[in-house]
């Protein structure tokens, strides 16, 4: 939808399905920092900042989306000052939400940080099932990885902990919350805090 080191000449507002948020460095690896579904704007940053793209936006099954090009994207913040605040706040979201990630590296052990990650999935994106909470999106360990700043075999070790004590269920690219609440209770996320 989108490739890394591309000129932003448009943002895409997605309208249904999801996309994932890939960055390809410089050592060969991609890593996926981000997810983003129905409602949220892709490549604004580029058109914004006339720079380069900073990632690849991958469509992570069937989306639609309506583009915007670059100007008409700057001309609706200028001439509407409820669009440019939205803009702003979700900019604003997702620094947050980079930030937080950041002093999560530092100070939480590894499954903390990978049981933040389910939750904060789940938080955003899951759908209520007769089994629990599935994640709403299709994710490997790999990704899961990456998005909590581990290594694979620490997701895969924390996973079979997390699922032994009953908090989740896996199948092949599929989890399922089974006891939300004490998997928050694991993570040290207090249940009522926008996460």
């Amino acid at each position: 939808m989108v490739r890394q080191g591309e000129d932003g000449r448009h943002a895409l507002l997605l309208l249904a399905g999801a996309a994932k948020v890939v960055v390809h460095t410089e050592l060969g690896r991609d890593v996926l920092v981000a997810f983003r579904s129905a409602g949220d704007l892709v490549g604004e940053m580029a058109v914004l900042e006339d720079r380069p793209r900073s990632a690849s936006v991958i469509a992570m099954g069937p989306v639609r989306a309506r583009l915007i090009h670059g100007q008409e994207l700057t001309d609706l913040m200028r001439r509407n000052g409820e669009i440019c605040l939205a803009i702003a706040w979700m900019v604003s979201a997702r620094l947050r939400w980079a930030d937080r990630r950041r002093v999560e590296f530092v100070a939480l052990e590894a499954p903390l940080r990978i049981g933040r990650v389910l939750v904060d999935i789940v938080s955003r994106y899951g759908r209520a099932t007769v089994d629990g909470w599935d994640l709403g999106m299709s994710f490997s360990q790999t990704e899961i990885a990456s998005l909590a700043g581990v290594a694979l075999g620490t997701v895969e070790k924390a996973l079979q902990t997390m699922q032994r004590e009953g908090l989740l269920r896996r199948y092949y690219r599929r989890i399922v919350i089974t006891d939300l609440a004490r998997l928050q209770k694991f993570s040290g996320v207090e249940p009522d805090t926008p996460y």
